[in-house]
């Protein structure tokens, strides 16, 4: 690895901690800006929800973009956008500026993990990606955990301004750096951008995850059947507009290459178990056994730190013997995990009982991220990485949005769904007579998610094998 390679790498790791950082620093902060904000819950969840809708709305088109316009360009232009958006969020006088400001953060962060995936490719060669998602996992697992323990700390003692100022600095050096070392590398596409597919993609996109939302808060009703009818035909007018288009959004080939569409699955089915029950966990310890967002999140580090400190060790896994292997095994580990939590989540369990099992899904989760980012990009060829890139991430997004929609269902199954958000953020717990309801609900998302994870096994088994004999074709890949 030369010196702007390693740079380039640590740029990558560095702008994946700053969009970790701030989504776990962002949960602790609720409670503490519902009273500060003079708002109510269902208005500021959507600090959370507004930033997934967004990454899951814009992903494809601005990784189109990146292949257009330039990679580098529009991974700047990200920095930029977030860390001005962090600091609009800091100086918000009330939960609608909030929300706006936030929409501001997630379209930079958009801009950069849209485009991560294809700037890495365009950078290393494909024997080395595996130690490259690897590395840029381990960024977004300590930026979570920092999010964790500086969250509390900066919410606690200094002010809930500061969890997204403290962005700010943190944009301005990766700006820098990516102004003086991060060059285009990849061939820009001479083509034109879709405009009528990035429409319709994004109306139906944004209406799904709409309808999924309000479901999620106050069940089926005609507007939820409404968004969901007016969606679907939005995607149908975007899949005919894709077949027709000179320069089309997506491209339907790019789902004709069979290592990108299983691996893409595997991200989504991965995504839709491994958030559920994170979800869900945190519910658990907030609802269940009386904990504050602070401390329950601490139960969960140690889960998160062997996740970063297995991610790189992952990739180089990845890098040496068949990936589709390494993957599997990750996301085997998961399924374990989640018997583990089936098995033995109950009022009393021992807490170490739950910083055992996630540091298990942690390893696994890792395993899978580092090796399954590389299946993902392995056979796309350059011209389409941006838009690869892109359409991954919005396949993954959409996974964790469907995850926080499981989450609330089946813990509503069980209590009333203005209390499942409240335990949520920390802001109420469980009354004696709902506890044991709750933990019945639990297993049965545990048991959904084990069989999304199984899911995703059999998808990532059914990859084509990358046996050692190949590793010099790979290596002469871009």
């Amino acid at each position: 690895m030369d010196k702007v390679q390693f740079i380039v790498l640590l740029l990558l790791t560095l702008a994946s901690f700053m969009v970790a950082l701030d989504s776990t620093i962002v949960v602790l902060a609720l409670p503490v800006m519902l009273t500060a904000l003079h708002t109510n819950l269902s208005t500021l969840i959507w600090i959370i929800l507004i930033y997934i809708l967004a990454v899951t709305i814009f992903s494809t088109q601005l990784g189109k973009l990146g292949d257009i316009k330039g990679r580098a360009i529009m991974f700047n232009l990200g920095i930029i956008l977030f860390g001005v958006g962090s600091a609009l969020c800091g100086l918000s006088q009330n939960a609608v500026e909030l929300i706006g400001f936030r929409t501001i953060q997630a379209l930079g962060g958009s801009l950069m993990t849209s485009n991560t995936m294809a700037i890495a490719s365009d950078y290393f060669p494909a024997n080395k990606r595996g130690f490259v998602f690897g590395t840029t996992s381990m960024g977004w697992n300590f930026g979570a955990v920092a999010g964790i323990l500086i969250g509390g700390v900066i919410t606690t003692f200094i002010g809930w301004r500061w969890i997204f100022y403290i962005n700010v600095p943190i944009a301005v050096i990766a700006f820098i750096m990516g102004l003086i070392y991060l060059k285009d590398k990849g061939i820009k596409t001479q083509q034109g951008f879709d405009i009528p597919g990035s429409v319709t993609l994004g109306l139906s996109l944004g209406l799904y995850s709409m309808a999924g939302i309000t479901y999620a808060g106050v069940g089926y009703n005609s507007t939820v059947g409404l968004m969901l009818t007016i969606a679907s035909v939005f995607l149908a007018a975007f899949l005919l507009i894709e077949s027709r288009a000179k320069y089309p959004l997506i491209g339907l080939n790019l789902f004709r290459i069979r290592m990108f569409t299983l691996s893409s699955l595997s991200y989504f089915f991965q995504f839709m178990a491994n958030y559920a029950v994170l979800f869900l966990i945190i519910m658990y310890l907030q609802g269940v056994r009386g904990l504050n967002p602070f401390e329950a999140s601490l139960w969960l580090i140690p889960g998160y730190l062997l996740g970063s400190l297995s991610a790189a060790l992952g990739g180089r896994l990845a890098d040496r013997f068949d990936t589709r292997v390494v993957a599997s095994i990750g996301l085997t580990l998961q399924a374990i995990a989640y018997v583990l939590y089936d098995t033995l989540l109950t009022l009393t369990t021992p807490l170490y009982y739950v910083v055992l099992i996630s540091s298990i899904s942690g390893v696994g989760a890792a395993m899978f991220f580092a090796s399954n980012g590389k299946m993902v990009m392995l056979d796309v060829p350059s011209s389409m990485y941006g838009v690869a890139s892109g359409t991954n991430r919005t396949i993954g997004n959409i996974g964790m949005m469907l995850s926080f929609i499981i989450a609330i269902i089946v813990s509503s199954s069980a209590i009333p769904r203005s209390i499942a958000f409240q335990i949520f953020v920390g802001a109420s717990e469980l009354t004696p007579s709902l506890m044991d309801p709750f933990i019945n609900s639990l297993h049965v998302a545990f048991r959904a998610s084990l069989a999304l994870i199984i899911i995703a096994i059999v998808t990532s088994w059914s990859r084509t094998r990358v046996p050692m004999t190949q590793r010099r074709e790979i290596v002469n890949k871009p």
